[in-house]
């Protein structure tokens, strides 16, 4: 990436942090992962368009609130027990609350553009991702179905924004570039997150002897592969972003092999 992609990807995140900053939140709650990858592919998609540089921020700005709100009302899912203590209660209220407080500051963004198409598109978007994470969660029986969901679930409001000013049917190959993305957020956390305990249940399912780490480093390595071999048909800026990532992922490997 160039220096002056790399600052301008800094300013996005500086404006995204000051838009979500709330007092009260900031000291009482775990701070919303920014993924800097779809940050990426946002700066890419908008980069492409005649739209002024503020309307380009500003998009990109409420869609990323529209992910940060989404993947915090997430945590209120997998953190809810029907014995939880009263600090848990409040934690998941104030959990709760933060996703709320993201809704409304990219309602309230998009209500300053006086764009009620975005609103509707975005509208849209939520709903696909809310059928998807059931369908992903409660429908899916084999690995390779839960992976190719994921890459669609993770790369959905991308492809909600592109809709409006690409054919979105072209973009589909970045399904794999959200989803290397994603798993190697799940595999840099300490912690057992719930796709990686629904990874278990399927592996398990299917009598499978690998584990969950092995089946996910086993398919962001197919992913990557598929990547590659599709970088040609993608259009110049769209292959730029994925070879960032591919380039990426190999520096991340080298260091996990030099640390084991």
């Amino acid at each position: 990436m160039s220096y002056a992609s790399m600052e301008k990807l800094h300013t996005l995140r500086n404006k995204i942090e000051q838009r979500m900053q709330q007092s009260y939140l900031d000291k009482n709650t775990e701070a919303p992962f920014l993924d800097e990858n779809k940050l990426l592919a946002l700066q890419t998609l908008f980069g492409q368009t005649n739209l002024p540089d503020k309307q380009q921020t500003d998009y990109m700005i409420t869609i990323m609130l529209v992910q940060l709100a989404l993947d915090t009302h997430d945590k209120v899912i997998k953190q809810t027990k029907a014995d939880e203590m009263a600090e848990e209660r409040e934690n998941r209220q104030l959990t709760v609350l933060a996703g709320n407080y993201y809704s409304a500051l990219y309602y309230q963004i998009l209500a300053g553009l006086d764009d009620i198409d975005m609103v509707a598109l975005l509208a849209s978007g939520i709903k696909q991702i809310n059928e998807q994470k059931m369908s992903l969660y409660y429908d899916t029986a084999t690995l390779e179905a839960f992976f190719t969901k994921l890459g669609r679930l993770e790369g959905c409001l991308f492809r909600t924004a592109a809709s409006r000013f690409t054919d979105p049917a072209i973009l589909e190959v970045l399904d794999d570039y959200f989803l290397i993305s994603r798993l190697h957020q799940e595999i840099q956390q300490d912690k057992q997150t719930s796709l990686l305990v629904r990874l278990a249940e399927i592996l398990d399912r299917q009598n499978s002897k690998r584990t969950v780490l092995e089946a996910v480093y086993q398919e962001m390595d197919a992913a990557k592969d598929r990547l590659k071999a599709k970088l040609n048909g993608l259009p110049p800026a769209y292959a730029e972003l994925s070879r960032s990532l591919l380039v990426q992922e190999i520096h991340q490997k080298e260091l996990y092999l030099e640390e084991g």
